[in-house]
This record gives structure tokens, sequence and C-alpha cells, in this order.
């Protein structure tokens, strides 16, 4: 491996393939993976790493553009790593995106199966529930920011197209307050320091935000002045949570404490309410998620005596409205204040037909060996993996619910599944507008 030692190549783009890449060949007939560079154009690439199979590059010029391409509407974009797609129209998007998932099912789950067109987003930018902002210090400057593709260094930055107002607001805010109280920022190589993240939060269908300072101890004497000076400044911020984490891998997890207001997050979808703990996950596009629910409850066509069994329940996402349309639902989820927010849910859409179990879903299903009719799953970017889908063949429920983050470790899963089950749909959704990702519920039926 390598970087930057070879001479600029020209590279036809031939198509577009998960994890945001163009992919061509160069002379010879490697294979290349070129980030910045989008179908059917011409570009100069630098090899930034190379492999014996194939090579990795970076676009430093546009020969012969795409039609599609458009002026990208933040001004970070291309230096900080959250957008990779801004500068294409936003159909384009949705198509790559369904393209990306088709090539998926073909090359690893080996099943040739409509993926049928891309759900849009209701919003294209500002649409973001919840952004995880980086400290950073340079050059006797507090930043805050996102980090670099590949890189761990903070870019800072005042603004960000995908996110609500409110989370603007803090962002030009934040390194003033925090340079006038004097904070330390954390440094990760040093492992130094106090104040590591700014976590915002925000509640579409309530109009609330919530601020969460994450620190790498519980001593954070500087919490209340950063309080005193947040509300004057974004007076929109509802609630400011205190989160001592002392993991560097994971961002938002740990003991926490609420410094002002309630210290949950409301949110309502069509018909079910959730109260939001801090560092619970909850999917971040308010508009996607309402109609995934949707969708998922339509393609099992619940007719109320169901039995059914939600896997990586979260706090309760899927659980609540399968829930009202079925018999009895168990919700299996790892996480202590996940299950405790997914049980306060429960209560709140006044259901007693739900048992939450907190367990790790693999141990969970081990000693499993009850009847379901239906099984609901959202497993986390690294997929359900081999051991369950096998206990998922094992307990043979009529119909499966695949909800899926990332479109590799799905076709994977999904390679084992169809053992004994059809694919009977493929739906893409954009959760994550301006960007490669994409959600996928997928449908599968028993066979016989």
């Amino acid at each position: 491996m390598y970087e930057d030692r070879r001479e600029p190549q020209i590279v036809f783009i031939e198509r577009f393939v998960h994890g945001g890449y163009g992919i061509g060949k160069l002379p010879g007939g490697k294979l290349v993976l070129v980030e910045g560079g989008y179908p059917s154009e011409l570009v100069k690439i630098t090899i930034t790493q190379e492999r014996n199979d194939v090579a990795f590059g970076k676009v430093v010029e546009i020969l012969e553009p795409a039609k599609f391409r458009t002026v990208p509407r933040c001004k970070y974009f291309g230096t900080c790593g959250g957008c990779h797609l801004m500068d294409i129209d936003y159909n384009t998007q949705l198509e790559l995106k369904r393209e990306i998932i088709q090539d998926q099912l073909r090359r690893i789950t080996k099943v040739e199966t409509e993926v049928k067109d891309t759900i849009p987003s209701d919003l294209e930018y500002g649409y973001r529930s919840k952004m995880e902002f980086a400290f950073g210090f340079k050059n006797g400057k507090v930043l805050l920011g996102l980090k670099r593709r590949n890189s761990n260094e903070v870019v800072g930055i005042n603004e960000c197209p995908i996110s609500p107002n409110s989370f603007n607001k803090a962002l030009a805010a934040v390194p003033e307050i925090v340079e006038t109280t004097k904070v330390k920022i954390y440094n990760p190589m040093r492992r130094t320091g106090t104040l590591k993240h700014l976590v915002l939060r925000f509640s579409h269908s309530h109009n609330q935000t919530m601020a969460i300072f994450v620190t790498k101890m519980e001593t954070f004497r500087e919490a209340r002045d950063i309080r005193t000076l947040l509300l004057r400044k974004v007076p929109q911020i509802n609630s400011i949570i205190h989160v001592m984490n002392s993991s560097d891998t994971v961002v938002l997890r740990g003991p926490y404490k609420t410094l002002y207001g309630s210290g949950v997050l409301e949110v309502e979808m069509d018909y079910e309410k959730f109260q939001i703990p801090p560092t619970a996950f909850f999917q971040i596009n308010h508009h996607i998620t309402n109609k995934m629910i949707e969708h998922v409850v339509k393609e099992l066509e619940l007719e109320g005596n169901e039995v059914v069994l939600d896997l990586y329940a979260g706090i309760g996402t899927f659980t609540i409205r399968l829930a009202m349309l079925s018999k009895f639902v168990t919700a299996v989820e790892n996480s202590h204040i996940s299950v405790k927010a997914g049980r306060a849910n429960a209560n709140i859409n006044s259901l007693r037909n739900v048992k939450f179990e907190e367990a790790d879903v693999e141990e969970f299903l081990k000693s499993f060996d009850g009847f379901v009719d239906i099984v609901v799953l959202d497993p986390p970017r690294t997929g359900a993996g081999k051991t369950v889908c096998q206990k998922l063949l094992e307990l043979k429920p009529r119909k499966i619910a695949y909800i899926s983050c990332d479109p590799a470790t799905l076709a994977r899963d999904l390679a084992i599944l169809k053992e004994h089950y059809e694919i009977e749909s493929v739906q893409p959704f954009d959760m994550f507008p301006q960007t490669y990702h994409v959600e996928t519920v997928v449908l599968l039926k028993r066979r016989g």
C-alpha cells in the first residue's frame, strides 16, 4: 500500500458501487474505485492505495463531467466527510442507491430480483434528527465540526445544510462559548483534556432540540457556565445533557445527567408517540422512518392474530405499530437504556401486548423455542450474521421483514435466508440524502 506515488491516470467511470465509489479500469485492466467519480464521466485521478486485485483513487480533474452534476450547496463539501453526493442532482442520487442494492444482491446474494425505485425523503436538506460533531483545537482556536473522510482530522464548520436550523445556530455559537469557559479540548492521541463531542438531536414533530456534551471523565466543572451561555445564544435548545464516555471508538454511550430541560426527546409519528433518551438509537430521518413503519406493516399484511418477534428493537421504533396491529410482540434489544425506553413507550401508547427482552439477539435466539408467525429485524450496520440467520431458518416464521442500513451485509444475510425464503420485495428508502448510504426493507416469505 502506498499513497500518491503514481502519475495521474485517466479513467472512464463505468458504474457506482457500495462505499460511494465510481468504478473504472486502469491501463492494463485493473479495477479502480474512485472517490468523487460518477458513471459516464472521464476523469483524471491519483492513486491513493493499491492492492493486488484493486486500486483506490481520487479525482483531481473532471475531463468530461456527467450531465447530472450540480453545484454543491455546502461550502465544506469535499473537505468534511459528512456528505458524498451533494454535487449530483437528487433524482440521480435515488437511482444510484437503487443500483447499489441491485449490484450487491446480484454479486453477493446471487439473485436477480427487482429492486424498486428508491422512496425519496420529504426533505433533501435539514432532515437530520441527530448529528455528532467533534471538538478539535488548532492554532489556539477551538474547532467544532466533522472529520475528513478516512481521517481523524476535525474540519471546523459553522453550518451544515443537512442539519436543522437550531443545529447551525449551535455550531456557530459553541466554539466561542467553549473558549470563554476555558474547558480543555480532548486530545485522542495523548488522551488528555475533557470535551470530546457535541451531539445534537432534534424532533421534527415537536420542534425540540437537545444538546449533548460528551466528556472523557465525570468531571465537567465548566458545565454550568456552558449551559448558561448556550441557552442565552441558542434559545431553541430545550434540553442540555452531559454524557461521560471513556470510549474513543463510540461517540454516544455511557452514564449521563440532565443539565437543563426534560432530558428526553419527544417524537410523534402517524399513530405512535416516542420518548427518546439522550444515548438511545433512533432513526435520523423523521419522515422516512414514518414511511418505513407504514411500509413494513403493509407488506406484512397483519390481520391481528399474529405472534411477532421484533429483533434489534431499539426503543420500539417498529414494535409499537406492530403491537397495534397484531396479537403479541416480543421485542429484543441489548441496550438497557433502549429497553427501559421501549417499555415506557409501550405504556405511553397504552399497549399491553408487548414484552421487551433485554438481551443480545444471538444469545436470546439460542434459548428461544417459541412459535412466531412474523420476524422483524433491524440490525446494526454489521448485519444479523450467520448464527442469527440460521436460527431464523429453524424458527420458520411465515414472513420476515429485514430492515437494513448496509447493502453489503444485507446481501450476505439474504444469501443464507434464501435457502428457505423467497424475496418478495426489495424497497430502498432514502434515509440519508446527499450521502451514498441507503436504508432497505426486504420482505421474505417462507416457501411452501
